[in-house]
């Protein structure tokens, strides 16, 4: 039996939500048009909602249209529809529809049909939110403002009603009954949330519902506007006949007030519907924002100022901006072709006379910082002798000639000589290893024909022996006139002049300033201190570095 009465009531069930179904597709051949934007209302449960037609003309235009109002049902995605019986909680009278004594089932989707022609039709829908109790979501928006003097209630508009006003939930005495709350020297004081709670009547019956705002003083101190973007007096780089966007960027504070603007203006004029300009202005989170597009850049932009105003309920404020060519390459190019040469100059100059350089500073660091070692001799002079009568005379000429004039006489150095240092019965081999150990360098002069003389060999034979085994002293390796190869050579100066490339002295070089002269002097040691103070006696110095 009670099997039998649960089919029955869910056959009414099923029967009656077919029927509310096929009520609200009646005029399905018709579709109606449907605005995109969506009407939101936030309530209390338990006061009662008064709600007309979200669309203006469709809440006035009553004569000669019909209404009709559903309720979409989330949990089976269809609608049913909403009566006109007065004694229901939920009825519409055309296009009114009242819920009273709100309960939370009562959260959902709203739908109007509006018939204002009988094959035309709108709907609309607004979506109802009740709240058990007070929430932060039930604030309406109000704007900050430095000293407001009237707060309005957000509800029960255009409906003859009275009102009660509170303020943090705490009744405000000696207060008029007015949809408007006067608020006397507003300060920071009278900052909270104002609460005001409106009664109407409805079938004899007093209904309430409560609009809730919130009231923030604005400090003017921490208000000014301050441009983001641009930066004033920046500069902007352009072209003629390329399109420019200049963008604006200015941050008025937790909300942008209704008066506030941000515009661009050109030489103190606005732009607006300027042919060839357009302006855009957006804003969002405090923040205002102008985009101007210059769609082709002239010679009377380039000339004129720029400059974003911004504006808000006090005062304005400019940043400008100047506009400049975009700057040709060719000086640039110029510019870096010059540097190039230049750097190519001075390194030519700095490697001819780096040879110069270096002898000028060894020259000074040696009179800073002298230490001795022990040496008498700057270089022992080994050359060749016995030769054939022509590369003879060459050999003694350049030896007792060149080499002494500039080495010694000009440039102090001292030099050790066989037949002209050695003393007449000294013995040979003795003189010429204490003389080679008392040098600093080794001048060995090169020539195409070898010497058979015992003292020529074993001078250079024990030259090369310090040199090469013991690597204690430096050689200078000075060739007089071309050779085909240096195979007539010993191996152990072939091996040096593998190492080293020789310094060629070409017949007539006898100023001190020659390449080679320099070249010798690069590789001697800093001349002697004994020798250039005897020098300084006689008046006689190196002469100025000159090329």
């Amino acid at each position: 039996m009670m099997m039998m009465m649960m089919m029955m009531l869910q056959m009414i069930l099923l029967l009656t939500e077919s029927v509310l179904i096929s009520s609200y597709q009646s005029n399905s051949t018709v579709e109606c048009e449907r605005p995109d934007k969506k009407k939101s209302v936030k309530v209390l449960a338990g006061e009662s909602l008064y709600l007309p037609c979200p669309n203006d003309d469709c809440h006035i235009e009553t004569e000669n249209t019909s209404y009709e109002w559903f309720k979409y049902i989330e949990r089976t995605e269809q609608v049913e529809q909403i009566g006109t019986e007065e004694s229901e909680r939920i009825h519409y009278h055309l296009s009114e529809l009242y819920i009273l004594w709100l309960t939370l089932n009562d959260t959902g989707r709203y739908i109007t049909r509006w018939w204002y022609e009988e094959d035309k039709c709108d709907e609309y829908e607004t979506d109802v939110v009740v709240y058990e109790e007070f929430n932060t979501d039930l604030l309406n928006d109000t704007p900050e403002e430095e000293k407001p003097s009237k707060i309005y209630c957000p509800v029960c508009e255009n409906q003859q009603a009275t009102f009660i006003w509170y303020k943090n939930f705490s009744l405000i005495p000696n207060q008029e009954s007015a949809q408007y709350l006067h608020l006397r020297n507003s300060s920071e004081e009278s900052e909270g949330i104002y609460t005001c709670v409106c009664t109407w009547e409805h079938n004899g019956i007093k209904h309430n519902r409560s609009g809730f705002r919130e009231l923030i003083i604005r400090d003017m101190s921490s208000s000014t506007p301050t441009f983001q973007l641009p930066i004033n007096n920046s500069i902007v780089i352009t072209d003629v006949g390329t399109e420019l966007i200049l963008h604006c960027s200015v941050f008025f504070g937790r909300t942008v007030c209704d008066e506030c603007s941000v515009q661009w203006e050109r030489n103190k004029t606005r732009i607006d519907a300027v042919n060839g300009y357009k302006q855009e202005t957006r804003k969002q989170d405090g923040i205002m924002e102008s985009f101007l597009t210059i769609t082709k850049v002239s010679e009377l932009d380039l000339r004129s100022e720029y400059r974003c105003r911004a504006e808000d309920s006090y005062e304005y404020f400019y940043v400008s901006i100047i506009l400049k060519r975009k700057e040709s390459m060719i000086p640039v190019i110029l510019a870096c072709v010059c540097t190039f040469l230049l750097v190519l100059v001075l390194s030519g100059i700095v490697k001819w006379f780096s040879l110069d350089l270096v002898l000028f500073l060894r020259e000074i660091i040696a009179k800073l910082n002298r230490t001795e070692d022990g040496k008498l001799y700057d270089a022992y002079v080994i050359y060749q002798r016995n030769l054939e009568e022509k590369t003879d005379k060459t050999v003694s000429d350049f030896v007792n000639g060149s080499l002494l004039t500039v080495l010694e006489s000009y440039c102090g150095f001292k030099l050790f000589i066989h037949g002209r240092d050695d003393l007449p019965g000294e013995d040979c081999m003795d003189l010429t290893e204490s003389k080679i150990q008392l040098s600093r360098r080794l001048i060995i002069i090169l020539t195409p024909e070898t010497s058979t003389t015992t003292s020529a060999a074993y001078d250079l034979e024990l030259g090369l022996h310090q040199a090469l085994v013991q690597g204690e002293t430096g050689v200078i390796l000075i060739q007089l006139g071309k050779m085909q190869d240096y195979t007539h050579l010993p191996l152990g100066l072939q091996h040096l002049l593998c190492k080293n490339s020789p310094l060629l002295w070409r017949d007539g070089e006898t100023s001190p300033n020659s390449r080679f002269w320099k070249r010798v002097r690069y590789r001697m040691p800093v001349a002697s201190s004994h020798r250039r103070s005897s020098l300084r006696n006689i008046s006689l110095e190196c002469q100025p570095l000159t090329v």
